[in-house]
């Protein structure tokens, strides 16, 4: 168990193997911090809190966070981003910047790919590590990480040329914050699409998505499929129930922090939505029986399947390469996340290597 709470004093606790993060009304943390001293030799990080005493800025994990008289903001570490242009060769002054992570590769562009030389292979997958790594708190750069990532068994000179167009998009916007002001959820929303047989290389399809509390993007993804979705309808169903998946493991997770919120999911297909509503197979001989369990949840109402347009679905940004920065922010927006220039005052400093 990771995730604790104590009814009776109004705590919650998330454990990360020594680092113990929590929530509540003031006097109860002084209780829980008295608590933990007499077992534990204890740190103690940042209290956030509106108070004229508590602290208004600090790191949870490295991450960034933030008490503002709106809301909490949220920022990953920036490190990341640094290290990754520093590998990459891409910190020093006068480099240009671009404004989407990533552009589709065409057909004769994969033909023509080369593999790199085996000594660049480690290095190759170090930076990709890193990328996906920092995607985590990167809606943005998501599909991007992604795709770099498929080429860590095989990398090529098109991967490198990703690697950098990624770095470069860093260069020119480092931060990305998200801002989470107070709200009332009555719901988990989780929005899918995917982008069917969209990879040049395998003709694969992509599923992506995002879950949403209220106005607070929690939690996204963006997974190339196992299978060879023979139809678009068959892709988006896929993506539903990847979709309906983290939706009931993250009902579960706030089910042992001491709430529970029903599940809404939200896909802009209706030939996925026909395949959830029925009842077996039908006349779909090829799809994956294991991904029929949806359909029996959906009968016991265990989840709400709906309908959003495809020109108001947020996930349309972690299933493909945004074409212009115009649309990129858009949906970045939707998230409740801003651009910023400059470096958070509690970031950790990146440690400069020794000559």
């Amino acid at each position: 168990p990771c995730v604790f709470s104590h009814k009776a004093r109004g705590i919650v606790m998330s454990v990360h193997g020594d680092d113990f993060t929590a929530a509540g009304p003031k006097d109860e943390l002084d209780w829980f911090e008295t608590q933990m001293k007499a077992k534990c030799e204890l740190t103690v990080g940042g209290r956030l809190g509106p108070g004229p005493r508590d602290d208004k800025e600090a790191t949870v994990l490295n991450r960034v966070i933030r008490w503002t008289e709106l809301g909490v903001e949220h920022e990953a570490d920036p490190r990341q981003a640094e290290k990754l242009l520093e590998e990459l060769d891409l910190g020093g002054e006068g480099v240009k910047g671009v404004v989407t992570p990533g552009v589709k590769a065409h057909a004769h562009q994969v033909e023509g790919e080369i593999e790199l030389p085996e000594r660049e292979h480690t290095g190759f997958r170090a930076l990709a590590a890193r990328a996906n790594y920092l995607a985590a708190d990167r809606p943005d750069i998501i599909f991007a990480a992604k795709e770099i990532c498929r080429l860590m068994a095989k990398p090529t000179d098109l991967g490198m040329a990703a690697l950098k167009r990624l770095g470069r998009y860093l260069r020119s916007r480092p931060r990305l914050v998200f801002q989470m002001p107070f709200q009332t959820a009555s719901s988990w929303d989780i929005y899918t699409d995917t982008d069917w047989a969209g990879c040049v290389r395998t003709r694969k399809s992509t599923s992506g998505g995002c879950l949403m509390l209220g106005q607070h993007v929690i939690k996204c993804w963006s997974a190339t499929q196992a299978s060879l979705a023979l139809s678009s309808g068959e892709a988006e169903y896929y993506g539903v129930v990847r979709g309906t998946g983290v939706g009931l493991g993250q009902q579960a997770l706030g089910r042992d922090a001491g709430f529970e919120l029903p599940i809404r999911v939200w896909t802009d297909s209706s030939a996925a939505m026909g395949t959830a509503s029925r009842q077996g197979l039908g006349k779909l001989r090829h799809l994956e029986c294991h991904s029929l369990w949806i359909q029996q949840r959906l009968r016991r109402k265990e989840f709400e399947l709906r309908k959003v347009l495809g020109t108001e679905n947020p996930a349309d940004l972690f299933t493909k390469h945004m074409d212009s920065a115009a649309k990129l922010d858009g949906l970045v927006a939707r998230f409740g996340c801003r651009f910023q220039e400059g470096r958070a005052t509690a970031a950790p400093n990146l440690k400069k290597a020794k000559v």
